[in-house]
């Protein structure tokens, strides 16, 4: 009847397997997926914590570098721009060469501000200082930290799982992915008594947890 609703035309997913989405280039495909976020979440650590992920993959080192400036703006005491300081400390030390003659001079003059003119060394142990005098540390950090002491070898895994576990997990941030994220680094490197031991906290401290 005239009445009757039309029916909308439903889209047809010519690709229902991703098999045409997985032959395109995955870092290229990143890159405009973070350029969005950074666009539209311009004010999350998150947005650019992406983007410098995918820039630094690309070798794009002064736009990983100018990504880092944007996350201390919005939270200079952010795990995910400690850990990335880190990455980026390390790609300069390990790379084989260098970028153009302006983005090097650009790096070399403002990288250090982020770290406070220490060394790699000097930052990771005073990161790894701050988590023990302070036990209001959230546990992000707690295993950022820990991570980076063991990568940069300036804390063994048992003092490294320390700096996680002595927490009690009493402590801010305490969720579902940052429980996974710590669990894996202390399985990882601490075998299963480690593993144990923080399954044993996380129990006591969601008692009603199945």
């Amino acid at each position: 009847s005239g009445n009757a609703k039309k029916s909308k035309p439903h889209a047809i997913d010519k690709d229902p397997d991703g098999k045409e989405l997985l032959a395109l280039n995955h870092l290229d495909e990143a890159k405009k997926y973070a350029a969005l976020l950074a666009r539209h979440s311009p004010k999350s650590v998150s947005s650019w914590a992406l983007q410098y992920d995918v820039s630094v993959r690309r070798g794009k080192m002064l736009m990983g570098l100018q990504s880092l400036f944007k996350m201390k703006s919005i939270d200079s005491n952010s795990h995910q721009l400690f850990s990335r300081v880190v990455d980026f400390s390390r790609r300069l030390e390990s790379r084989s060469s260098k970028c153009h003659d302006t983005s090097e001079e650009i790096i070399s003059v403002e990288f250090p501000k982020l770290m406070g003119g220490k060394t790699l060394s000097e930052f990771v142990k005073s990161a790894i200082e701050k988590v023990n005098s302070d036990a209001a540390t959230d546990l992000p950090m707690r295993t950022a930290v820990a991570k980076a002491a063991v990568a940069s070898g300036e804390g063994s895994a048992t003092d490294s799982i320390s700096l996680i576990l002595d927490s009690k997990l009493n402590c801010r941030c305490v969720n579902v992915d940052s429980c996974r994220e710590a669990l894996e680094f202390i399985a990882a490197v601490g075998g299963d008594s480690g593993k144990g031991q923080f399954q044993a906290l996380v129990a006591t401290k969601f008692p009603f947890l199945k």
